[in-house]
């Protein structure tokens, strides 16, 4: 669940070819011609009835478009008049239109005819699914979808790829935005201001109806027998891609440079079956950006047919200046261990780049720093209004310069070192194949994290592989990239989520047990060092003569926690252990169960190296008396079913045993989650609270009542008590720190009940 929103985001927004041919809306009523008595565009456009367009039509003719007004088509034409047209030509250095080039001309004219009819109602809050919604429906989203298909496209263009071959990249037509005053409404802004901050020599005219683009609309729906005619007041500029504009601006070169990096040139096998033969071709391409958004389309995908996906979808980025990404690098990669930016880990660039991209739809001025906006990973965007420096309406979107970079939130949460660090990468690379970005950048959540190094991978058998942001494990294939729920793993060991009102930070003295994200598991802290039950339960066999606990360093205050180093010399795993099994086969007198383990041997609780007590009956806990209590306890005749019994020199318990009767009393030791409720294993400040348990024991008799256990935790020490009986002590030497096991878990007691 954690990851559903961001996946939904990324199959939404991300420009992927033939993503959504499948998606149909109901466009077939906009070709439809009403019964107007009326004549065709051509013909209105030249009777002078409504103002003089001889300009645009003698463009309309020198584009080719002249029989689609003619009735070829059905469409909609937005009309400058002489006046505004002979303004526009003045302003681009022309006399006349037959000065523009051709291709100029095209391109200008077709983004005055839009395909399909559009009355002025519709425009206001266009429908992709028809008009058959109800009022309700009408008013979801309303004016949103906004964007309309237009003649205006570039011609096709030969580029060279990175291996030095050439092709020919395919333009789709541009879209023209048509802002009503409904779109503005539904986005609860002002109009005037939002709309004239992106069209600063423009006027805001559409508090009844609608602005197209950068032009104001003279007169509404003038009715032809092949569409609408809506007249402006000036010529409409065809608007180009974010990555056009971008392009053009020098002060943000390193932003696109960055962006660039990333981009790859994808055969498109639609566009080729239906245009390539056209062009003396076999290929079409399209220019996009590998995991990014493709701000080179012109379309959020190249099929046609979504237009629920085509005329509401759009890309807002704020892009650094050159100034702002070196300051950062400076500040924050360089710190890090990077000597450049062209070191930098694509992977971390690919996030950094991520934290400035808005997708879904337009972000206006009004909207930015309220706190809502949220990158395409899910996290806050983190945007300063007033270092905006450019404000660029694009045909797929809009582009925001700005001179300053406050912290983007995913650098500035807990996994921020993943993205800074050099040493860090291979930890990043197990975040970015984990699908859980969205959830450590969250600040709805606190979080310690142990950001562990390539070389703490390395010895835990896993290999980094920086050319694919890959990490291997050898199999009996050979090495091969780990699995995603590995990595996650990798991750939930690595971290834990704190509830609220705890301190997100690891305690430099005294000691802790933090769960971690990772059921069953947990970190140890003591005195300023740290370890894992893993690791912890190790020292259990009298062969281990490692390190157990290991300093650690603080590395980031992050927004939602705090993240650390830790000095271990491999990373932190589960434990795998199986705490029945060991529990019922040990043999070697040096393990601290070892006598307990030798009485169970006495009854048949033990069956093929199975603890049947417990077996079946879920998760459990277990209180052991030390090696040490039960000898002292069997030389005073403390152990019911044990008589005159004791252990030799070599660890041999003799002695005269009532099975029965044994058995019973050393089920006093365990409790099961058959009968309890155990949300969590008993340590110091546990949710496993002070209170009374049921143990597998059983009446002794028909109605005898079977006492319980009863568990202390006085916030310092560990107590367990069977009811009736001595009270014990779960022994200090282990920090009251449980031998925590997937399966259960156990403490050792200073005595026998």
């Amino acid at each position: 669940m954690r990851n559903a929103t961001f996946l939904r985001k990324m199959l939404w927004l991300l420009c992927l070819p033939l993503l959504f041919t499948a998606c149909k809306d109901n466009m077939d009523e906009h070709y439809e011609v009403p019964d107007w008595v009326a004549d065709n565009a051509w013909e209105v456009l030249s009777s002078s009835e409504h103002g003089n367009y001889s300009i645009f039509l003698q463009g309309v003719e020198i584009a080719g478009f002249k029989q689609m007004l003619e009735g070829k088509a059905i469409l909609t034409i937005m009309a400058p008049d002489d006046s505004a047209f002979q303004s526009y030509l003045s302003e681009k250095g022309y006399a006349t239109i037959n000065d523009m080039p051709v291709d100029e001309v095209k391109k200008v004219i077709g983004y005055h005819v839009l395909y399909y009819s559009y009355n002025k109602e519709k425009l206001v809050n266009f429908r992709p699914t028809g008009n058959t919604e109800t009022e309700e429906e009408q008013n979801v989203a309303a004016g949103l979808y906004y964007k309309h298909r237009t003649r205006s496209s570039d011609a096709p263009t030969i580029e060279t790829t990175a291996t030095g071959s050439s092709v020919m990249v395919y333009h789709l037509e541009r879209y023209l935005p048509v802002f009503s005053y409904r779109y503005f409404q539904t986005k609860g802004i002002d109009a005037k201001s939002n709309y004239e901050a992106f069209y600063p020599n423009s006027t805001w005219t559409g508090e009844n109806g609608f602005n197209v683009s950068n032009a104001s609309v003279k007169e509404y729906g003038i009715i032809a027998n092949n569409g609408y005619i809506h007249t402006v007041d000036r010529v409409i500029e065809p608007l180009e891609t974010i990555y056009t504009e971008l392009k053009k601006q020098d002060e943000y070169s390193i932003f696109f440079n960055l962006y660039d990096s990333f981009g790859e040139y994808i055969a498109d096998n639609t566009l080729s079956d239906s245009y390539a033969a056209a062009y003396g071709v076999d290929t079409l391409y399209q220019y996009q950006h590998n995991s990014l958004p493709n701000i080179a389309c012109e379309w959020p995908t190249s099929s046609y047919l979504n237009f629920t996906l085509l005329t509401a979808t759009a890309y807002s980025i704020f892009a650094p200046s050159n100034t702002a990404i070196n300051h950062f690098f400076d500040n924050f990669w360089k710190v890090g261990g990077y000597s450049s930016l062209g070191e930098v880990d694509p992977l971390a660039l690919n996030y950094f780049l991520y934290q400035f991209i808005y997708g879904g739809s337009l972000v206006f001025p009004e909207e930015i720093g309220t706190g809502k906006l949220e990158s395409l990973l899910g996290s806050p965007i983190n945007i300063n209004p007033a270092m905006l420096n450019e404000k660029i309406m694009c045909v797929n979107g809009a582009l925001y310069g700005m001179n300053e970079i406050q912290e983007p939130s995913a650098f500035a949460s807990v996994v921020g070192p993943l993205f800074q660090y050099r040493d860090a990468r291979s930890f990043l690379y197990a975040l970015g194949g984990s699908s859980l970005i969205s959830s450590y950048t969250s600040n709805l959540v606190k979080y310690i994290m142990l950001v562990p190094t390539a070389d703490q991978f390395d010895a835990s058998g896993i290999r980094t592989v920086y050319s694919t942001q890959g990490l291997e494990e050898m199999g009996d294939d050979g090495w091969s990239e780990i699995s995603s729920s590995a990595k996650q793993n990798i991750m939930y060991l690595h971290s834990a989520s704190i509830p609220s009102g705890q301190e997100n930070e690891l305690p430099e003295n005294g000691t802790k047990v933090i769960p971690t994200q990772s059921s069953w598991n947990f970190w140890f802290v003591k005195d300023g060092e740290i370890t894992c039950n893993a690791i912890f339960n190790q020292q259990l066999n009298p062969q281990f003569n490692g390190e157990v606990f290991f300093p650690f360093t603080k590395l980031k205050d992050g927004s939602n926690g705090s993240a650390y180093s830790f000095d271990c010399n491999q990373l932190f795993m589960a434990e795998s252990g199986d705490l029945n099994y060991n529990l019922a086969i040990c043999a070697d007198r040096n393990y601290p169960y070892y006598c307990f383990t030798q009485l169970l041997r006495q009854t048949d609780i033990i069956s093929n190296q199975v603890l049947m007590n417990i077996f079946l009956k879920g998760r459990f806990v277990a209180f052991i008396p030390t090696n040490e209590a039960i000898k002292q306890a069997l030389l005073d005749n403390r152990i019911p079913g044990a008589t005159n019994a004791s252990f030799d020199a070599n660890g041999e318990l003799t002695g005269d045993f009532d099975k029965a009767k044994l058995a019973n009393y050393l089920n006093s030791y365990f409790m099961t989650a058959k009968q309890n409720v155990i949300a969590s294993y008993p340590y110091i400040g546990s949710d496993f609270k002070s209170g009374r348990y049921w143990s597998e024991r059983t009446a002794e008799t028909e109605g005898a009542t079977v006492p319980q256990l009863i568990y202390t935790d006085n916030g310092t020490s560990l107590s367990i008590q069977l009811e009736g009986y001595k009270e014990c002590h779960v022994i200090p030497d282990y920090n009251y720190f449980p031998f925590a096991y997937e399966e259960g878990c156990f403490h050792l007691i200073d005595d026998v009940f």
